[in-house]
């Protein structure tokens, strides 16, 4: 064995040293970047040489640069921040939510109160002209703290929707980046080398992506990976993005939904299928919690109106003579829909053939729900309660939970659905008629000027159940709730959803920061433990020198000897 195999061993040492020492420099340089995997030198023993007297060591070989990566860990903590993504989103909304339903003096249930005492008030005056301005002036007031709730509930959805598409452009963004890298790492597959600051970069990018929406991946055999929604739909295939859009609901174009775009053609993504992610949270808060206030708005816009109306009109008015001008309305109709699916059949300039409306016939029934109408699998038509999911058969003109249901001309075709709306936009644009203080009906019979029979039974209202009524076997009305304390029940039940969205975002996040934490301690940086690293290859380094310089003095040795 000459110098120059002690020089080839030095040699190979100092490389393996130094490439030791650039790895280290490098986590240490990244250890503040969020995902970055820590990586290491993987080293080798080069094969021996064969000689008379055995095997003589070549040194060290560099084999790879690997990165101290878990997949599972990757995974949990992705998982988690679906879960927390969604629990911010939706409880970003319910902290808004909860601001449109007021206590106190900017209460509806103070609003209520007020037009209460105005009737009472009424009642001890009823020849008074201005306790009538009084009550109409409470009337309009009532009426407008309606209007102005389901307006903000209306602005509220648009938010959603336009939060929606931001995180949809959002998501769009991080699928094609994901494709990108896919292709680049695709490229270098074929070196032999992992090209680990590339997987580090697709890591990142499926971490922030999970945050969106829910994500399962599948390794391809080119290095690239594919992406898929919760519900199995392809994010990314290779280096191609499907991309996702925000769509009218099929069956109200008033919400929004999530569709994924397979060649030009939307295909709806259901919120279950999203699997997480802030995505999910914003459909889950539109599509229940969001619709129940509305629902429950609704129901008491509908029958507080239906009520007083009633009343109304069985009363006298002031002018003379009297019972000359008959009593009306003191509040607008409540807005009552049937919204037909997107996918009704249509004649050839777009309009739908078959029809169906309905009427608010019972105020005091009318429950906090909507119902979907379709043909039923024998023939007729069969109605689903939403809010239990209760099904039973219908017919043209029968009357459902306090509201009547018609069906054509022209009558729907099999495979046409509805959306039943007896009270989710009841609210909208609800105002008081009346303006002249002596079209107020406080009298029961035209008698005498002060007769007070009706604003006494106008006021008896503030008491009585007025809200959410329902009849027993009998046919009786039974149960049901006065209008303060159904406004109650609304505050009770937003406050509820509310804790409980705390509640979910404390654990998703503490459950998310952990799993995070555990993925960082087996991948991330330990600069304590870099810096020992650093010592250590400085040192097997300097020994390299060492050794080169032994060869390096050999060598001359050698020269002078045979020079002489």
């Amino acid at each position: 064995m000459g110098a120059s195999s002690l020089m080839t061993l030095g040699v190979r040492a100092m490389s393996a040293s130094y490439a030791a020492l650039q790895v280290s420099g490098h986590n240490i340089a990244n250890a503040a970047v969020p995902g970055y995997s820590r990586q290491r030198a993987e080293l080798a023993t080069a094969g021996g040489q064969f000689s008379g007297a055995g095997y003589f060591g070549k040194g060290v070989d560099v084999q790879t640069i690997v990165r101290t990566h878990n997949a599972f860990l990757a995974r949990e903590a992705r998982s988690s921040a679906s879960l927390a993504g969604m629990d911010d989103a939706r409880l970003a909304q319910l902290g808004q939510l909860e601001n449109i339903f007021p206590t106190g003096e900017r209460g509806l249930g103070h609003a209520v109160s007020l037009f209460a005492n105005a009737l009472a008030d009424l009642a001890s005056r009823a020849d008074d002209l201005s306790a009538r301005e009084v009550v109409l002036a409470r009337a309009s007031d009532l009426a407008a703290r309606f209007a102005g709730a389901d307006a903000q509930l209306a602005t509220l959805q648009q938010g959603v929707r336009e939060e929606l598409g931001a995180t949809v452009a959002t998501v769009n963004e991080l699928t094609r980046n994901i494709a990108a890298v896919n292709q680049q790492i695709a490229a270098v597959k074929g070196l032999g080398q992992p090209p680990n600051d590339l997987l580090d970069q697709r890591d990142r990018l499926l971490a922030e992506l999970s945050q969106h929406i829910g994500i399962t991946t599948v390794m391809a055999d080119d290095g690239s990976v594919g992406v898929f929604a919760g519900g199995g739909q392809r994010l990314v295939l290779s280096n191609e993005a499907q991309p996702l859009a925000v769509i009218d609901d099929p069956q109200d174009g008033a919400r929004a939904a999530i569709a994924i775009m397979d060649n030009g053609i939307p295909l709806r993504l259901r919120e279950s299928a999203l699997g997480g992610g802030s995505l999910a949270g914003l459909l889950r808060f539109q599509n229940e919690d969001l619709v129940q206030s509305q629902l429950q708005l609704g129901q008491m816009a509908a029958a507080v109106s239906g009520a007083y109306n009633a009343q109304h009109r069985l009363g006298v008015t002031l002018h003379e003579p009297m019972g000359s001008v008959p009593a009306g309305d003191l509040f607008s109709a409540p807005l009552a829909r049937a919204v037909p699916a997107a996918g009704n059949a249509r004649d050839a300039g777009g309009a739908f053939l078959g029809q169906v409306s309905i009427t608010v016939s019972a105020p005091a029934e009318l429950q906090a729900s909507e119902y979907r109408l379709e043909a039923a699998a024998g023939g007729g038509w069969q109605l689903t309660r939403l809010s239990d999911g209760l099904v039973r058969a219908v017919a043209d003109g029968d009357e459902v939970d306090g509201f009547t249901i018609t069906i054509g001309p022209p009558e729907p075709v099999a495979g046409d659905q509805f959306l039943l709306q007896p009270v989710t936009r009841a609210a909208s644009g609800l105002h008081a008629l009346l303006s002249d203080p002596r079209d107020l009906a406080a009298a029961d019979a035209p008698t005498a000027t002060a007769n007070n029979g009706n604003a006494l039974a106008l006021a008896a209202l503030r008491d009585q159940p007025l809200v959410g009524r329902t009849r027993d076997a009998g046919g009786a009305l039974v149960g049901g709730s006065s209008a303060t304390d159904a406004y109650a029940a609304v505050l009770a039940e937003v406050g509820v959803r509310v804790q409980g969205g705390q509640a979910s975002v404390d654990l998703s996040r503490a459950l998310a920061a952990q799993a995070e934490q555990t993925r960082a301690a087996g991948s991330g940086v330990n600069l304590d433990e870099e810096a020992a690293r650093l010592i250590e290859f400085q040192q097997s380094y300097q020994a390299a020198a060492k050794v080169l310089q032994v060869a390096q003095s050999v060598f001359d040795t050698l020269l002078e000897a045979t020079s002489g």
